[in-house]
């Protein structure tokens, strides 16, 4: 580490170690963001990374990177800057070594199935790594491809070891307050978890669009099983009008989504883009009336509807984990109660028959991005934390 005796206010060299070193997904996308900010500020960047083939391009943004622990020496970082790190024991063993933060991008740490809902009836598990992992038969995992058996069985040993880690890390970051508590009720201290929704830097160049006149309905994001493109096209199913919907990204949920359209009856008025390039966005933005985030898991922000606010556009959402955060129902949007596809319909169809409304609601998202979620305003408050914690 560099010299205890550092200037206060002085630029802080920051290591961040990460798995993967490019594009991938994002919080792939959210640490190269911090660590461009970061440097621009100032700061000199490092990333350590375990990727045997990291992309050149997302190297650009540290001044040095590399696979071995050799580069913490080499480097000297004030910080190191933890990501995803999946052995708990490297997690405690840095840092008791090192000042540590950590950003706790999704629910791994805590949740046996990654996802915070139960496999079983779908909903939303609020409970503390326990008994409830049992009971719920989260516990029970895919096997591991050419094992004999379809399915694996999983102990609360490793999740408990990472919790463990996890309190020897001198600050924790989150993205929303749900992500806070769901810390906190693992027996994570609440003083050292600070939210801080961590914004990308391409939402500084979002460009509002004018209210669209078109009955179009809009989803951007995976198509996976948490995203919940399946309970919105259930929702859809029971909308009046002349609608149609434009589902964009791909996943591995995607061929059962397009069969439910078509088992609904609604195929004809649903449009599954595939993937499209972040910059190719405005135009599908421009023509929807209303995105919709139908997650099922527990978002732990919800980014893709601030992006559709930082547009102008009305979001209706199911009120899950972090969406409440920035969705403040009948201000700057709409949501329903979880999984609730009726409630769902009915908000996106109130919104399809009243422009005005819509119009109103999309400009007051629009200020809220504007006055609360700034990559600037991301930089500023991370900036503090660590260099508290260094």
């Amino acid at each position: 580490m560099t010299n205890s005796k550092r200037h206060p206010g002085s630029p802080l060299r920051v290591l961040h170690l990460h798995e993967r070193a490019g594009f991938y997904g994002g919080v792939e996308q959210i640490l190269h963001d911090t660590a461009r900010g970061l440097m621009a500020r100032g700061w000199p960047q490092g990333l350590l990374h375990a990727d045997p083939q990291p992309q050149a391009d997302y190297l650009a943004a540290f001044a040095q990177a590399g696979t071995g622990d050799d580069l913490i020496a080499a480097f000297a970082p004030d910080i190191l800057f933890l990501h995803k790190v999946e052995d708990p024991a490297r997690v405690a063993d840095l840092a008791r070594r090192y000042p540590t933060v950590r950003m706790v991008h999704d629910h791994d740490l805590v949740c046996l199935r990654r996802h915070k809902y139960f496999p079983l009836t779908g909903r939303i598990c609020d409970r503390p790594a326990g008994s409830a992992c049992y009971l719920n038969l989260c516990c029970v995992q895919r096997a591991a491809p050419g094992s004999v058996l379809p399915v694996a069985l999983k102990g609360l040993g490793e999740v408990k070891a990472a919790i463990r880690a996890n309190r020897e890390v001198r600050r924790l970051m989150v993205g929303s307050r749900w992500m806070e508590r769901e810390l906190v009720m693992n027996g994570l201290d609440p003083e050292r978890v600070a939210t801080v929704p961590p914004i990308p830097a391409a939402l500084a160049d979002a460009q509002p669009v004018p209210p669209s006149r078109e009955p179009e309905v809009l989803f951007v994001g995976q198509v996976i099983r948490g995203k919940g493109v399946d309970l919105l096209l259930k929702a859809l199913a029971e909308v009046p009008g002349d609608w149609h919907a434009t589902i964009v990204g791909t996943g591995n949920h995607l061929e059962a989504c397009r069969a439910l359209a078509g088992e609904l009856k609604i195929a004809e008025r649903v449009t599954f883009a595939g993937w499209v390039p972040h910059q190719d966005l405005e135009s599908y933005y421009g023509r929807a009336a209303v995105c919709v985030v139908p997650s099922r898991w527990p978002e732990p922000f919800g980014m893709v509807g601030v992006e559709a606010m930082a547009r102008g556009r009305p979001v209706v959402a199911f009120a899950v984990g972090g969406i409440p955060d920035w969705l403040a129902a009948g201000v700057t949007g709409l949501l329903a109660p979880e999984a609730d596809t009726g409630a769902l319909g009915a908000a996106i169809a109130s919104l399809l028959g009243d422009r005005e409304r819509a119009a109103a609601l999309g400009a007051a998202g629009l200020a809220r991005v504007r006055a609360e979620f700034q990559p600037a305003h991301y930089l500023d408050r991370l900036m503090v934390i660590l260099a508290e914690a260094a």
